[in-house]
């Protein structure tokens, strides 16, 4: 048999070959440098894993440097005009023949990024030689979403990334929820995102840029009568203190630097008793217990799309959230 991981920049297909040589593995990346990188880790992999092996268990392994001739990596944007039920061939001979076009092959992806999981399985289904498909997903803040006319949605500077009503990897995928949407602002996509049970174990309060955002957020409302179409972002996260974090969030935004240093002093003042901050982390945390219900109707979302198609798949807690919060696994096989 032969496997092919959809792996964007990971190191998964290299530690399934190390460690199951007599299956084939084939890592896909979407950027020629990762598929690079992958020949070299393997080569170099491929030297120090007999010494790592008998250091850490305490005796030699049937491997031998040859097993990491079971892997290729190829580069392949995996796009909707790309899914076909000749996905396998098409890997076939991006790979030199290395697996053949007959091969029943099972289909992976870890972590796959925002769509990607939707593609993977509209892939899985179209194409006989995939029998089977594990897929966690993770950044739910990229999904696409089908088209919609509420201007929540796409107005303003949190702008969604919408598709046409006719993409058949776009949110919602299932008759269900298509029937009956339920959809989401991009704030609830952020907050799918969100590791509840690291932060619970933590036991650390937000970042102080939380309250710096809260804040320029206000002042923006009272000194500028429009606001662009585009966000603050990590650009201001480092920022020591709120007139820094003004200077950055300005520079991002691309906003006259009008508004003199004490006005913008004078609103951290304003908010800086202790109380709104505490009243603002607790609304956080309060927030993250929802991050769960959001990715669970996603989750729900693919399982039934699977569903409708015949097939009938699992759910499976495959990590520990503190170490990996998307820590959720489809499985799903062709009997």
């Amino acid at each position: 048999s032969s496997g092919i991981n959809a792996e964007y920049g990971g190191y998964l297909p290299e530690h399934i070959a190390l460690t199951s040589p007599e299956v084939k593995v084939v890592g896909i990346d979407r950027e020629e440098v990762n598929t690079v990188g992958g020949l070299q880790r393997n080569q170099l992999m491929g030297r120090l894993w007999l010494p790592l092996f008998k250091k850490q268990n305490g005796r030699s392994s049937d491997f031998d440097k040859s097993s990491m001739n079971h892997y290729r990596p190829v580069t392949l944007e995996l796009k909707e005009e790309h899914i076909s039920e000749d996905f396998v061939s098409s890997v076939s001979k991006l790979s030199d023949g290395f697996v053949s076009p007959s091969d029943s092959t099972m289909l992976v992806g870890l972590h796959a990024c925002g769509d990607l999981t939707s593609l993977l399985l509209q892939t899985f289904l179209r194409c006989p030689q995939l029998k089977s498909i594990v897929a966690v997903g993770c950044c739910y803040h990229l999904i696409t979403q089908k088209e919609r006319t509420q201007s929540y949605m796409t107005d303003g500077p949190h702008k969604q990334t919408l598709a046409d009503p006719s993409s058949i990897h776009a949110y919602p995928t299932s008759k269900y929820l298509q029937q009956s949407p339920i959809y989401f602002t991009r704030h609830a996509l952020n907050l799918a995102s969100q590791a509840p049970e690291r932060m619970s174990t933590s036991r650390s309060l937000p970042a102080k840029n939380l309250f710096f955002r809260a804040v320029f957020q206000v002042l923006l409302l009272d000194q500028f009568d429009t606001l662009p179409a585009c966000n603050v972002g990590h650009s201001a996260s480092a920022a020591p203190d709120f007139l820094t974090y003004c200077k950055a969030a300005f520079k991002k935004l691309k906003l006259c630097d009008d508004v003199t240093d004490s006005v913008i002093q004078s609103y951290y003042e304003r908010f800086n008793d202790g109380t709104i901050e505490r009243r603002l982390y607790i609304f956080h945390q309060l927030r993250i217990l929802l991050t769960r219900v959001i990715e669970s109707l996603i989750l729900i979302d693919r399982m039934l799309f699977l569903h409708d198609n015949e097939i009938e798949p699992s759910i499976h807690g495959l990590f520990d959230p503190v170490v990996s919060p998307r820590c959720y696994v489809l499985v799903a096989e062709k009997l």
